[in-house]
């Protein structure tokens, strides 16, 4: 008579996950946790749970959690650079204005699908160290140097008022996230849900029309 095989004690076994899957689940657990929290308040073990992996499967991949947060935030910068890649190679050869129109767009679309990310730079941006020295540098700096060449040609063209750059691109910053950051607080003020389309729309056509000068 034949035995029927033994079944192995403790936990049941899971069906193994490829690398990439569960190092992509991290990521996106600890880009929450790090926006809700802070990366004082996300511990390793919330990060590890929320991303459905044993804590020994993300200390696998990362061994500590500032080196997390690095890769988190990378990951971060990657993926909106993807997103807005393609609007930003279609606008090549259009007058500076309309690149900028273009651009604007596409950012508040961005921020709509991905508010975590202007919540995590307040998170970090409210203290004084080394990761927002990290952000500056890593982040911050090669963005604001791209976005302050087509201001400069939009001011030139008398499409926007002169301005300092750096005030203006932290405005436009701040106004394209708020409705996304702050979404909770709309829904309760207003009553809107700022994540349909319409009020994406609307809120994009309002920027543009509040800062360009046809």
């Amino acid at each position: 008579m034949s035995e029927a095989p033994l079944r192995q004690r403790g936990r049941p076994g899971r069906n193994p996950r490829p690398v990439e899957d569960t190092r992509t689940a991290i990521l996106a657990a600890a880009l929450t946790l790090f926006s809700e929290r802070g990366f004082e308040g996300a511990a390793m073990r919330d990060i590890a749970a929320k991303a459905g992996v044993e804590h020994s499967a993300l200390r696998y991949h990362f061994t500590d959690k500032a080196s997390l947060w690095r890769a988190a935030l990378s990951d971060l910068i990657d993926h909106m650079n993807a997103e807005m890649a393609a609007g930003w190679r279609a606008s090549r050869g259009l007058a500076p204005v309309e690149r900028l129109k273009t651009f604007l767009r596409d950012y508040v679309r961005y921020c709509a699908r991905h508010p975590e990310h202007a919540r995590i730079m307040v998170q970090e941006a409210s203290g004084d160290n080394d990761r927002v020295a990290w952000i500056a540098a890593e982040i911050v700096g090669p963005q604001h140097r791209g976005l302050a060449a087509v201001l400069e040609a939009v001011m030139a063209s008398g499409h926007l008022p002169r301005l300092p750059i750096r005030s203006l691109i932290y405005i436009v910053s701040a106004a394209a996230q708020a409705p996304f950051t702050l979404a909770y607080e709309v829904r309760h003020a207003y009553g809107v849900d700022t994540t349909s389309d319409a009020e994406i729309e609307a809120h994009a056509d309002t920027l543009i029309r509040l800062l360009i000068r046809d």
